[in-house]
């Protein structure tokens, strides 16, 4: 190929020196193989016409006999295609290194793109985790209310998967990981609400109700306000479906919008039927607690009413063990409860690795659909 001479025509005009000539060739490999193809066939060409060259000039200035013409032909053929040969053999063997370094780099890079996602997720996730609880603080007297949610959720949603796993296919672990951490953002929106409300010690009035009820938009609003600046996230989708969602009920009776049944998400159903067994559990300052044999008939009662059949099936299944957290409200939490943030993180990146599930957001109708 015959090189062609360009100039920059970028340069600054008024620059002194003249633009330097760039070399430039027409002819560009697209890959490694195209040009280890080209270098091979250069080479055999060089060889071959250097063997027909010396053959002749053998023959015709050294009048060799014909037999040694030949037998020193086939000397130079065979020097040459063992020099081919071992010339293609280094070229595999480099191009293999030079694969395997690059697949190394890739990997190391993957890694450090890994960590730090999952650095940023559990910041983030810490960040919301903590402003929830503050919410919480506004409304509880331990502080404990938003772990003992997603021990209760997490024993639900894993009740269901192993038991009904055709029925509820999103169920995978960073689905359950994304609940357990977006149920602590169910009453969020009770920062909007005054405390001669939220604290009242007494039964509150037709319209001090109405106001309470607007937690749940409130809440709402501000997570959609937060998927406005970060973009669609699985887990701040789940979290705006049960801050809005987590006081419909079955039957419709519910509230903000009255939604029934299947409308109403998988994790606001979840959700609703660990707040309620918590809240009925603890005591506040405006009412005692009630025992677990007590909140266990109530919630029998509102089977189909108030609560999703399945979910109360599948707290039948596992109420001792609600039973036994809650006897432990007011102990540390656990290991698990304190790594809640980066668990949730990893299990987020596992999703995005294998691809395995669904975006984390119930497919039913929502209120959140527009």
């Amino acid at each position: 190929m015959i090189p062609v001479v360009s100039h920059d025509r970028t340069s600054n005009p008024t620059s002194e020196r003249a633009p330097s000539p760039r070399l430039e060739w027409s002819f560009r490999p697209g890959t490694r193989r195209a040009l280890f193809v080209g270098v091979l066939l250069a080479q055999a060409a060089v060889m071959l016409g250097g063997v027909l060259l010396v053959d002749f000039w053998l023959r015709r200035e050294m009048h060799l006999a014909p037999v040694w013409a030949d037998r020193l032909m086939v000397f130079q053929s065979s020097v040459s295609l063992s020099v081919f040969v071992m010339t293609g053999m280094v070229m595999v063997l480099a191009g293999r290194r030079y694969r395997d370094s690059i697949e190394r780099r890739n990997t190391v890079l993957n890694r450090e793109v890994e960590r730090g996602i999952s650095e940023g997720l559990a910041r983030r996730n810490a960040l919301i985790f903590g402003l929830a609880k503050l919410a919480d603080y506004r409304d509880t007297d331990t502080g404990a209310h938003l772990e003992r949610i997603g021990r209760y959720a997490r024993l639900l949603a894993q009740h269901l998967s192993e038991h009904s796993p055709d029925l509820y296919p999103e169920i995978t672990d960073a689905w359950i990981e994304r609940l357990v951490l977006a149920s602590s953002l169910h009453d969020i929106g009770k920062v909007g609400i005054p405390d001669r409300i939220l604290l009242k010690p007494g039964r509150l009035t037709p319209e001090e109700r109405e106001v309470m009820e607007t937690h749940a938009l409130i809440g709402a609003d501000t997570l959609i306000a937060i998927r406005r600046k970060l973009g669609s996230d699985p887990f701040i989708d789940m979290g705006i479906e049960i801050a809005l969602q987590h006081h419909e009920k079955w039957d419709g009776s519910g509230y903000p919008f009255g939604i029934a049944g299947l409308k109403i998400s998988l994790a606001a159903r979840i959700v609703a039927m660990a707040d309620f067994y918590d809240a009925v559990t603890s005591e506040r300052v405006y009412k005692a607690a009630m025992s677990h044999e007590k909140t266990h008939e109530l919630i029998l009662s509102q089977r189909g009413s108030h609560f999703d059949p399945a979910v109360v099936d599948a707290y039948l299944a596992c109420c001792d063990s609600f039973d036994q957290i809650r006897s432990q409200a007011g102990s540390r939490p656990t290991p698990q409860e304190i790594d809640l943030p980066e668990r949730t993180a990893e299990s987020y990146l596992t999703e995005l690795r294998t691809n395995d599930a669904g975006p984390g957001v119930d497919a039913r109708p929502s209120p959140l659909a527009a």
